[in-house]
This record gives C-alpha cells, structure tokens and sequence, in this order.
C-alpha cells in the first residue's frame, strides 16, 4: 500500500527498517477504523467511556508512529470525555477520521 507519509522519515526516527514501519502502518490503520467505529458508537450513544476508551487508543498508537496531529486530536476528544464535557463529538470524529483516511493514498 502507498502512503501519505514518509515512512523512511518516521523508520529513521524510530530506528526501524521501512518495510516493518509499512506494516506497523497498516496496523495502525486496522485498529484505527475499529476504534473510530467505536468511537462513533460512543458518541452516538453519549457513552463517554466508550469515547474516552476508542480515543485513548488512537491517542496512544498514533503517538508510537509520531502522527502528530492525529494523536493531538485523539487527546483533546479523550480529555473532553474523561470530564464528559459537552463538545462537538461529531465534527472532532470527522476531523479525526480525515486524518486517518488521509495517511492511505
């Protein structure tokens, strides 16, 4: 699969062989869309744990691959939930669903 990263940056930054950052890519994405379907299904039934869970864990895995902008994302919906703060679930979800999407090509 081709990507909208630079996977020889981020193997350079993180020690490892471009070929083990592809796959470690791809399974970012597979648990990625499992966890926004999650976080989906929390936000449409204004389950903060279940939104605070699916967002920790695109937090956290995004952070390993230094996605940046999805990890921040990903903690700022996390941190609303934990406080089960009233925010635009939706809007963030998209938002947070467009930079997913975005790293496939």
């Amino acid at each position: 699969m081709n990507y909208n990263v630079d996977v020889e940056t981020i193997a350079k930054r993180l020690d490892f062989e471009v070929d083990e950052i592809k796959m470690l890519v791809d399974i970012f994405l597979d648990s990625a869309y499992d966890s926004l379907q999650s976080l989906l299904d929390g936000i449409n039934s204004t389950n903060y744990e279940k939104i605070f869970q699916a967002a920790h864990a695109i937090k956290g895995s995004s952070a390993n691959l230094t996605f940046v902008d999805i990890s921040n994302l990903a903690k700022e919906i996390e941190l609303s939930a934990r406080e089960e703060h009233t925010i635009d679930y939706i809007s963030k979800y998209s938002e947070l669903k467009d930079l997913i999407d975005h790293l496939k090509n």
